[in-house]
């Protein structure tokens, strides 16, 4: 597994609101506080605004001191407070609201009563935005891309190390912040657009807590940007300017852990809040061993051991440290059977659907996390954004094992988690194990035939490489050529394809965090700029062609995106398919040898048999059609596509 895994919100606020909703938060009236140590004082709200007509019912979780309600009310008669619930020792009160139909835009002023006085707050209530364009789901026209905002382009040096965060900054140390920013990000959407990406997938935005955190995988605060990447403003108009050029913005949430340094850590709102104490918790890895089932290693990455969740014969005492336990036994892990958490964590993904108006989710963990939160957190979801899509990273190189987890299907539990798609683990695996490893291409096949596991294959989201694996090209083994392949096999294979940042110029990197350099040219010191042709080497821009020239066939050959996928050919160093529509048949041709090939291949009884006519479309291959024979040369390392007529 990959090593990572071990608020400012008026100015925030200040952005999205007219000066007249600022949300505030305030102490009892002047002089009472002064007076009164033991007065109730709230400092933060959670979420901090909402809109109207969103949902019926609201659940605020109050921050500060003294918050022993006796009674809680709110001005507005649309807003009704239902009841409350505080905290032992009274740092939290959890508020239940209720929404009468008629409620209108406005800020709600509600009032908390104690024994030992009172406070009260502001709650922004505002006019939803109009719905098109936003929340777009994920379609198979896309080409996800993944940035990680720290490593990708600085824009904005004034935010490189928040005031709060001092010593954060440093490009020297890999562990540092580097000064990426949402800026920069927004700034390079013409870059994106020109190589033929149509969705960004950002890793998490929110606050984090250490000065290494510039991952985004230890949260502090859940409704606050990070200010090394700078404001929520920044992100609104990151997604804004994406919808602008008909790109999609993904978010990446961790429903299943908080950072060590968040203040729920020390002082939680309950005592259910989490799995277990910072003395005494479990440990996210399992005792259990892969002889248990029998399973040799994987030569190239070590996968979780997710069969243990989709085994129906396995006791609770073999599942416990993957769903309880604390992430290597770092990460404090959310408690997310527990009611109270599950409605905390729904609203914080509404709210940032809303406020942002971004497309799709990708749920970080995903099966450390009970199903019956998934199921539970979908249905709230798609109740309000029936098109929202979400991914699901389930690191495993098994179809039986990560199939059990997509949506659409009631597993052995008898529970649909309702989740979209999965992110191709698989098939990463074996592309990684055939370019880099001593594997046949006929494994390729072999993968591919177990598609019948998913009820929707095509939206499967196949990759080579992410964050948490060491570069393709830094891997041993690893030639611009297998590099091309790689890519030509993303590419042209069913699914959404997902690619990594900086793959395209050919990056290299070991492990966590030699996989995560900076874009060069995202700052300005960098010597040269690789979102630049200019900036790139001969190398470098070969590589950018040959992806850009690729994701250009995609989009223009639907086949490629939405035609079903039969096998050709399957051997040792060659694996040949054909992507078939209504209107097209196109042949793609992987071979994998180092030496060029010739292939005979029987059409008849295929989809290709009443072809009359073949004609190159990418590549250096070439093919002749005899009757019903297919004859191809193919040069080696190659992939070659073709149309048949």
């Amino acid at each position: 597994m990959p090593a990572y895994r071990i608020d400012r919100l008026r100015q925030f606020l200040a952005f999205v609101f007219a000066p007249s909703l600022l949300f505030a938060v305030s102490a009892p009236a002047d002089g009472q506080e002064k007076g009164n140590p033991n007065a109730p004082v709230v400092n933060k709200v959670e979420p901090p605004n909402w809109w109207v007509g969103l949902t019926p019912e609201l659940l605020l979780l109050l921050s500060g001191k003294n918050l022993e309600a006796t009674h809680a009310s709110c001005n507005l008669p649309e807003v009704v407070v239902s009841r409350t619930q505080s905290s032992s020792g009274g740092s939290y009160l959890f508020m239940w609201l209720k929404f009468a139909p008629s409620l209108k835009s406005g800020t709600a002023v509600c009032r908390i009563l104690t024994t030992h006085g009172e406070a009260s707050f502001e709650l922004p209530i505002a006019a939803r935005k109009q719905l098109l364009g936003r929340n777009q789901g994920l379609s198979l026209d896309d080409v996800i891309y993944l940035i990680m905002p720290d490593r990708f382009s600085n824009a904005d040096p004034t935010n490189d190390e928040p005031s709060e965060f001092e010593g954060s900054h440093d490009r020297a140390n890999p562990r540092a912040y580097h000064g990426g920013d949402l800026r920069g990000i927004k700034a390079h959407l013409p870059y994106l657009k020109e190589l033929g990406v149509t969705t960004i997938w950002l890793t998490p935005i929110v606050k984090n807590g250490a000065p290494e955190d510039y991952h985004g995988y230890g949260a502090v605060d859940l409704y606050a940007v990070d200010p090394h990447l700078g404001t929520l403003s920044d992100y609104q108009e990151l997604v804004e300017a994406a919808h602008h050029e008909h790109m999609k913005v993904f978010f990446d949430a961790v429903p299943n852990h908080v950072g060590p340094r968040n203040p729920w850590v020390k002082n939680a709102p309950t005592t259910e809040w989490f799995h277990g104490t910072p003395e005494h918790h479990l440990n996210s890895g399992s005792p259990w061993k892969q002889s248990f089932y029998g399973i040799a290693g994987n030569k190239l990455q070590a996968n979780d051991p997710f069969e243990l969740l989709a085994d129906p014969h396995t006791p609770p005492l073999l599942r416990k440290n993957l769903t309880d336990g604390w992430f290597f036994g770092l990460l404090p892990d959310m408690n997310t059977e527990d009611p109270l958490v599950v409605a905390y964590l729904v609203q914080n993904s509404i709210w940032w659907a809303e406020i942002s108006g971004l497309d799709g989710y990708r749920l970080d963990t995903f099966p450390y996390v009970p199903r019956t939160f998934w199921a539970e957190w979908h249905t709230a979801l798609r109740r309000i954004y029936p098109r929202l899509s979400t991914i699901g990273e389930v690191f495993h190189p098994d179809p039986t094992v990560t199939s059990f987890f997509v949506g659409g299907r009631k597993g052995w539990d008898g529970i649909d988690t309702q989740l979209t798609t999965v992110f191709d683990y698989p098939l990463y695996f074996v592309l990684r194990e055939v370019l880099l490893g001593d594997a046949p291409a006929s494994r390729l096949a072999d993968i591919l035939r177990q598609d019948s596991l998913y009820p929707h294959p095509e939206f499967l989201v196949p990759f080579f490489g992410n964050h948490d694996v060491p570069r393709f090209a830094g891997v041993a083994g690893a030639t611009p050529a297998k590099l091309k392949l790689a890519y030509g096999l993303t590419l042209t294979l069913r699914g959404v394809p997902q690619l990594y940042y900086g793959d395209e110029i050919g990056m290299t990197g070991g492990g966590d965090p030699d996989n995560r350099h900076d874009f060069p040219g995202g700052w300005m010191e960098d010597r040269k700029d690789a979102f630049a042709r200019e900036g790139r080497t001969s190398e470098q821009q070969a590589t950018f062609e040959y992806v850009q020239e690729l994701l250009r066939l995609r989009r223009e050959n639907d086949v490629l995106r939405t035609g079903k996928l039969w096998h050709l050919a399957s051997d040792d160093s060659s694996y040949v398919f054909l992507r078939e529509s209504d209107e097209e048949k196109l042949v793609v041709a992987f071979h994998n040898g180092k030496s060029e090939r010739q292939m005979t291949i029987e059409l008849h009884d295929t989809p290709g048999k009443q072809a009359t006519g073949i004609s190159a479309l990418f590549g250096g291959g070439q093919a002749d059609l005899v009757g019903q024979e297919l004859r191809l040369h193919l040069p080696p390392e190659s992939l070659s596509v073709f149309a048949l007529q």
